[in-house]
């Protein structure tokens, strides 16, 4: 994974969805409005040596990003740019294109080098007020493309639903959760905790890095998508991802935040803890 070329655009807090082998960025700068970065998760340095799979996936995602762009913001044209000059990684500027003023948020942003090709040096310099909300509703907008049923199908209850955690050593606890969420669900999203999320809730950094964390969960067959937790504000996932339910240990009864959603809570496997493998491997202090 191209962790620095990811790190430079913002990831994970600017991660818009991770695809099986792509991940799709709201870009730092925005040239124009809804300029995005699509990064390849594999390992190469030329376009050329992506796997046949991850071309094929690169299909559908051009056909979301067109989709919901001209949904959104109805756009003329979309440049698409692959510049790997002094970020190797196989990554593509997507910058759509306006002719008129584009509205949002009661506001009209313009494409200054209309018709010429864009200026990647250009920035409309959003307020951090607009950047979030660009954010959440391309978040949103790609979550609803998604070719998964939105309500619970003939045999389960639940169309849409996540869990979360920092899942800092994975063991068969973990495994169980997601087994029996996928049990009750369509389509199961897993956030994962940030680095810097565990330093602020725990006061110290996780043992395994963030980046390899979330490469263990997208690998796992019950899960169908992995976003990064950057903060506790459950109901902001519920609204973006349309969830229909949230699973949790039993030990959350009572505690967890306020959701609109349902709540579904599952017993933990016993004799197994983070904790108590971390502590048998001398990783963190006894208290």
């Amino acid at each position: 994974m191209p962790h620095a070329t990811l790190r430079k655009f913002g990831y994970p807090e600017s991660l818009i969805k991770s695809y099986q082998y792509w991940h799709l960025l709201l870009r730092p700068g925005q040239p124009t409005l809804g300029a995005m970065i699509l990064i390849c998760k594999e390992s190469v340095h030329h376009y050329s040596q992506i796997s046949e799979a991850a071309a094929d996936e690169q299909k559908q995602i051009i056909a979301d990003i067109e989709k919901v762009l001209s949904h959104r913001f109805e756009y003329s044209k979309i440049n698409y740019l692959m510049l790997m000059m002094v970020d190797p990684a196989v990554h593509f500027h997507v910058i759509p294109r306006y002719e008129f003023p584009v509205e949002f948020c009661d506001k009209e942003f313009s494409d200054s080098q209309w018709p010429k090709p864009p200026s990647l040096g250009d920035d409309l310099a959003l307020e951090p007020i607009y950047r979030d909300e660009l954010l959440k509703t391309l978040k949103s907008d790609f979550s609803a493309v998604i070719l998964a049923p939105q309500s619970g199908g003939a045999n389960k209850p639940f169309g849409r639903m996540y869990t979360s955690g920092c899942f800092d050593i994975f063991h068969q606890g973990h495994l169980n959760i997601l087994k029996k969420t996928k049990e009750l669900c369509d389509y199961l999203i897993v956030g994962v905790s940030t680095d810097e999320l565990i330093i602020q809730s725990k006061g110290r950094p996780p043992i395994i890095p963030f980046e390899e964390r979330i490469s263990i969960l997208e690998a796992n067959r019950y899960v169908d998508e992995v976003i990064p937790q950057v903060d506790k504000n459950k109901q902001a996932v519920v609204d973006q991802y349309k969830i229909d339910a949230i699973s949790v240990g039993s030990d959350w009864k009572g505690k967890y935040p306020p959701v609109t959603c349902e709540m579904v809570y599952f017993d933990y496997t016993p004799n197994v803890s983070s904790t108590v493998l971390k502590q048998k491997l001398n990783l963190t202090p006894k208290n």
